[in-house]
Formats: C-alpha cells, structure tokens, sequence
C-alpha cells in the first residue's frame, strides 16, 4: 500500500514537472512567433503564478549587429507603469498621515494654491489637469519650479471639467507632492522607499546627473528611432514615465504587492487602491488608484500599460489568485493585447492559470 502511495505521489509530481516544461515550451514558442511577426527587436516578459514567478525570459537582440541577447535583467523604460510607483509613494504617505487623499494639492504645491484639485482626483486621472506641457531633453535641465509654472500657465483659466482624462501632468504634479512632503528628491525617495525593499536592484530613474539609461533603444516598425526623435528623458516626467527597469526587478515588486507584503503598505492600502473609483473612457475600465480596474469572466483584474515613442510595456495581474504577466518591449508596434492573450491561453490549457 505503501509503495502504491508513493508510487502514485511521484506520478503526480512527474505529470506536474512535465506539464510546466510543456507549458514553457510552448509560451517560448509562441512568444519568439509574435516578435518575430510584429518586427520587436528585444522584449522581455515574467509570470508570476499563484504569487511565485514560474517564467522570466529575454527575446531578440538589444543591438543592431544582433550580438547582445535580451535578458530578463535587460533594462527598457517601462513608460507609464511608472504611475504605480508614485501611487504606492503616494497611499505610503497616506499611512503615514503626512497626507491625506481628499487634501488640495494647494496645501503642499503653493503654486496650486487657486485650484480645487485633490490627490485622489490625480491619482484618477480626474483633475482637469491637461497634457499640454511635454518633456524636454535633459541637457535643457528644466527644474520642476519651471515644469510647475508651465503646467499652470498652460491650463484653462475656468477649468470645472473633473470627468476622466488620462494626465502624465498628473502624476508629475504627485511627484511634487512627495518631494514637498518628504523634503526627499522623488527619485531617491521611491528608491528608498520601494525599490530598495522590493530588492529591485537595477532598477533606478535618470536624475539629471547619473547615466541611468534603457539597454535597449526604441524603435518603430524594426528600425532604431534616431536621437531627434526620441523621447526625452526628462526628470519632472519621472514620475508618470521615468523609471527604467527589467522583468526580473518588476516581478520582485510585483510579488510583493500581490502579496500584500507589508514592507510595502498595509494591506488596507493595497485594497484600496483596487477599488473603482473614477469610469474611464475605456469601456467599462475603472480607474483605482493608480491602477486601471474591470472584471473579466468574474475575474478581477487590474493592470497599467506603458506606451511612449518606441517602448511598449505593460502589467497585468488577477489579485485574488495571485497571477500576473509583465512584458516589456522596445517597439512601438507590439500587440500587448495579442501577447496577453497568448500567454493565458497557454497557461489556462495547462491548468497553470
């Protein structure tokens, strides 16, 4: 009876061992496809399961002469999942009653002082506040003083539209908010704060004076975007685009927020910031805060993708079971939607998902 057991036990585990070699087999297999397909020069891609990372793999080459293989430490600038990072800095702030989520940004930024805009309307894209103000080179050194001003200047003198309207100028104005708080630069204070404890050791922002740039450059349709036309690594947008990272460190954060880790937030926090709080204009996609929230077959979901000229990004995750994707790539062509689904088909038919 004994061996029966055992016998059956080590059946089970060899199944389950085969199943997940299949599985990777097969994302590698479809991944390499797509990239191919859609002309991605280098992308990278983690899945967590059930809260452990069960995949993490570079694609392509991060040059032209095709002699530096992308990693899963490769680093791209991840655009826009950069939000969630300030969000995070922002509900720690929150916990730390140094601020509080219906406050005017006016009591922290003088500047706003005339305006009824609270945190939590930025944190939802919901402030009225307009991207008309767009980065500029880091040889201009624009001081956030000057960024501040224009974004002023540049808005409506009556502005009482508050309904959705999705604003990097948003979250640069967040970024503000924490250094006026802190008395910490932005970037060191997410550093210290989150990057740090998650052990996202690669990861860091341009600040003005360090070369902290993406291994891999930006391109559109295969073809590397010259240096004129490239987005600027600006430091005042660091807070809504700046942060450059790898699938490797991403997916270390991202275990420790699935979790619920409390070297992050409490977890209070992390629930509330899943909470629909504002309608998109995207359907029946809500805005929490900082994360993009819907149900999906009785799932929920929250997710962020980055987009900037020539990187494609984005983070997907299913909070109750703990499963997530990470992609980043360095194309502005890559059909993250088509990947996505890709990845889950493949991990649901193999019961991984």
């Amino acid at each position: 009876m004994h061996k029966f057991i055992i016998i059956v036990l080590l059946t089970i585990s060899f199944n389950a061992i085969a199943n997940e070699v299949d599985s990777q087999v097969e994302l590698t297999t479809s991944l390499e496809k797509i990239r191919l397909t859609n002309d991605i020069p280098a992308m990278a891609v983690a899945i967590i399961s059930s809260g452990e990372v069960i995949y993490s793999k570079g694609f392509g080459f991060l040059d032209e002469m095709k002699n530096k293989p992308t990693t899963s430490q490769s680093l791209f600038r991840i655009a826009s999942i950069s939000k969630l990072f300030t969000a995070q800095a922002i509900m720690q702030l929150v916990e730390q009653e140094k601020i509080k989520l219906d406050d005017n940004i006016g009591k922290y930024l003088p500047v706003f002082e005339k305006n009824k805009i609270t945190i939590k309307q930025l944190l939802t894209h919901s402030s009225g506040l307009h991207d008309t103000v767009k980065p500029l080179g880091f040889d201009v050194r624009r001081s956030e003083k000057a960024y501040l001003d224009s974004v002023m200047q540049s808005q409506p003198q009556t502005n009482e539209d508050k309904t959705f309207d999705y604003s990097d100028t948003g979250f640069n104005v967040l970024g503000s908010v924490i250094t006026a708080v802190t008395g910490v630069k932005y970037e060191k204070y997410i550093y210290n704060n989150i990057l740090q404890p998650s052990g996202m050791q690669e990861s860091n922002y341009f600040n003005g004076t360090n070369a902290f740039f993406a291994d891999a450059s930006p391109t559109y349709q295969g073809k590397l975007i010259s240096k004129p036309e490239q987005r600027p690594y600006d430091v005042t947008f660091n807070p809504s685009e700046g942060l450059v990272a790898n699938v490797h460190d991403l997916s270390r954060w991202l275990k420790l927020t699935l979790a619920n880790h409390p070297s992050l937030l409490k977890k209070q926090s992390y629930q509330q910031m899943l909470i629909p709080q504002v309608k998109t204009s995207w359907g029946e996609i809500y805005m929490g805060l900082g994360w993009q929230v819907y149900k999906k077959d009785s799932e929920n979901i929250a997710r962020h993708p980055g987009s900037i000229r020539g990187y494609k990004s984005l983070i997907l995750t299913y909070p109750e079971s703990k499963n997530a994707l990470i992609l980043l790539t360095n194309s502005s062509d890559t059909p993250r939607w088509e990947i996505a689904k890709s990845i889950t088909k493949i991990l649901k038919e193999n019961a991984e998902w």
